[in-house]
């Protein structure tokens, strides 16, 4: 058997793939000639399809099996996780011909017309309904009966973009790949985690150097701006991670600013006033101005919360002023001396072995959700066989911890759809952190152990499906409502009762003490004025960037962004402000015009969370509703559907303003 059937026989095995030979050398070599080969065969199918008279038509006619798509998601996944020259040229030298292709089949008036005949002549079931459904508003979206000009410019507009996607997102990943910092006093970073300094020590030691070397590590970032008493080196980090991809080769701002021209340029096609409002038509907020007048109300009471907060913290240590790299400092002594909470000693208790356990034993108790840990050929991969009632529905891996040439967050991704027809396929989902990694036992701080459980619940979301049809998966659902599952998960660590059967320290096996809980549940709200006025000033930079009129040129870019930032900001912020240069969610994954969508599912979420909690948080019968309602219904009805199937009204912010102490 030669290469190039030993890649076949890996993307047709039904079972768990063999990534490390998928994602080796050899087969790298060949993936530029295998991808051309596999997009010749669909395209070949495509027009095979067209064919086809419509009287003949089936729904199952629709479902086809592509090796391209899976290789294709299997290599961007391998970009993102391991971010090298090699895989970086194969995919940005494939990416303009599969644009292509997926534009023909875009604007395909041919296929639309077959979708239509299906809709109005075959008798489908309700899901087969539901996704000729979407793809027929998804043809009508794009304008399909727009001129053979204005096709051909959007096409042109979606290669563009595609392009300009990949420059945005490597010039950050390049730019943090070189980010490094040396500290030769011990003094100032005594205080930092022992697990954190051992990590800074070995990479110093790793670059024949002495003392210690900090790296673009999220959670070593976190640490000095949490622990280094020195507040230059606190200001370097923070105008460092501030300004990634703001600067010679790797500055991002020109291709910022094409993004925004670009995205103006196809809704203008498109007959929207501006990108917000395209973007919007997916969603369930009705409008730009709905946004801005419901992110406004609540920034305008997160800042009366957040002043005070930071007010406390200046009279508490007798200052004149906090800056923002002092923030996160002296928050965290005041919290340790007024409260008695030391993150460091309450890190103990969330160790990563058992917190994987607790996290999985949910799905099993209350979702009736299986993982079976099988053997990974790749160091520090997890990887399980998912079943429910004894069935395998699933494969899901976690690939937790931080490394260079890896993007810097968090995230779940969907590589094999699920598939029925012509055979089935059992669909693999992934989730990848970048926790910290240390050479004993491993542990999580609570905001670690919320973005696995936020993860791993995005995940659940697409595993739980009983639809047959992927095409009905979470991806899929309004993107300002896609949050509420995995945000209702993240209760799950801040809850007390929950705590009691999670936190155990590591040291002594001991659970949390009632004390302990006791004091967690004082500081529920502790800074949440300052969180939220944050989250709220990304979320209307994004929207006002998407909004507004196009900009001329980079400086009146930058001019702008700092006006906007200075505007809804706690702090005031300087030229050096870069941050927008390295902001992935909007000008590189889906939440261009839509981070808002973390506050509004939020809002959404802690109205389900206090239902939830009303009827108790433990009771099976509460998450077999929620089940059936939400989390296994997918798509099958809008957003709006489905939350009231659970709470039979509509969204009652209340149970959000509460929680984030904004009652007043």
């Amino acid at each position: 058997m030669n290469l190039k059937e030993k890649i076949i026989q890996q993307l047709q095995f039904e079972g768990f793939p063999d990534l490390k030979f998928l994602f080796s050398n050899e087969v790298l070599d060949i993936s530029p000639k295998l991808l051309e080969e596999f997009l010749e065969e669909d395209m070949q199918k495509f027009e095979d399809f067209l064919m086809i008279e419509n009287k003949n038509l089936t729904f199952d006619l629709f479902e086809d099996e592509s090796n391209l798509d899976y290789f294709w998601s299997l290599l961007n996944h391998f970009q993102n996780i391991e971010n090298t020259e090699k895989i970086r040229k194969i995919i940005e030298d494939f990416r303009p011909k599969l644009q292509d292709f997926w534009n023909y089949v875009a604007y395909n008036k041919k296929y639309f017309d077959k979708l239509v005949y299906v809709e109005n002549n075959l008798d489908l079931d309700e899901e087969q309904t539901r996704i000729i459904y979407l793809r027929i508003k998804a043809f009508k979206d794009r304008w399909i009966d727009l001129s053979i000009d204005k096709q051909n410019k959007l096409k042109e507009l979606n290669k563009q973009l595609s392009k300009l996607f990949d420059d945005f997102s490597n010039n950050i990943v390049d730019d943090e790949a070189k980010f490094e910092y040396l500290i030769t006093d011990f003094e100032c970073i005594k205080d930092l985690p022992n697990e954190v300094i051992e990590i800074v020590k070995r990479n110093a030691e790793n670059k024949l150097k002495q003392w210690y070397l900090f790296d673009a590590d999220p959670t070593c970032y976190q640490a000095v701006m949490k622990y280094c008493h020195n507040k230059k080196i606190r200001k370097d980090f923070a105008k460092a991670f501030y300004s990634f991809a703001s600067s010679w080769k790797y500055d991002n701002r020109k291709n910022i600013l094409n993004i925004l021209k670009l995205k103006r340029e196809k809704s203008d096609i498109l007959g929207y006033e501006n990108y917000a409002e395209y973007s919007l038509n997916s969603k369930m907020a009705n409008s730009a101005k709905q946004v801005f007048d419901l992110i406004e109300w609540i920034s305008e009471k997160a800042y009366i919360k957040a002043e005070k907060e930071i007010n406390e913290l200046k009279k508490y240590f007798n200052l004149d002023n906090i800056d923002p790299e002092d923030l996160a400092y002296y928050s965290r002594i005041y919290k340790e001396q007024k409260y008695d909470i030391d993150d460091k000693e309450l890190k103990k208790y969330f160790e990563f072995e058992n917190t994987l356990n607790y996290l999985h034993n949910i799905s099993k108790e209350f979702y009736w959700i299986e993982l079976k840990e099988i053997k990974s050929n790749i160091e520090d991969i997890r990887i399980y066989e998912v079943y429910k009632n004894n069935i395998l529905i699933s494969y899901y891996f976690l690939d937790p911890f931080y490394r260079k040439n890896k993007r810097s967050w968090a995230w779940a991704d969907n590589l094999r759809e699920k598939k029925y027809f012509p055979k089935t396929k059992i669909p693999i989902i992934v989730n990848v952190c970048n926790f910290q990694k240390t050479s004993w036992n491993i542990t999580l701080s609570i905001r670690d152990v919320e973005t696995l459980f936020h993860e791993f619940w995005h995940a659940l979301h697409e595993i739980s499906s009983e639809s047959k049809y992927s095409e009905l998966s979470w991806f899929w659902v309004e993107w300002d409502f896609v949050e509420l599952p995995s945000q209702l998960l993240e209760n799950w660590v801040a809850d007390r009762e929950s705590l009691q059967k999670l936190a155990k320290n590591i040291d002594t096996w001991e659970w949390l003490s009632i004390e302990m809980l006791d004091k967690l549940d004082s500081i529920k709200t502790y800074m949440s004025g300052v969180f939220v006025a944050r989250q709220n000033e990304f979320a209307l930079l994004d929207m006002i960037l998407y909004s507004s009129y196009i900009y001329e040129n980079v400086e009146e870019l930058d001019k702008k962004v700092l006006e906007i930032v200075n505007k809804y900001s706690i702090f005031p912020r300087d030229e050096d402000y870069k941050m927008y240069c390295s902001f992935w969610h909007i000008f590189w994954w889906w939440y261009d015009a839509g981070y808002y969508s973390y506050m509004w599912a939020e809002i959404i979420e802690a109205d389900v969370f206090s239902r939830i909690k009303e009827l108790w948080m433990f009771d099976r019968n509460v998450w077999e509703k929620f089940l059936n309602t939400i989390l296994w219904q997918w798509t099958k009805k809008t957003a709006t559907e489905l939350f009231f199937d659970f709470m039979w009204r509509e969204v009652d912010n209340t149970a959000f303003m509460e929680r984030k102490g904004l009652l007043f």
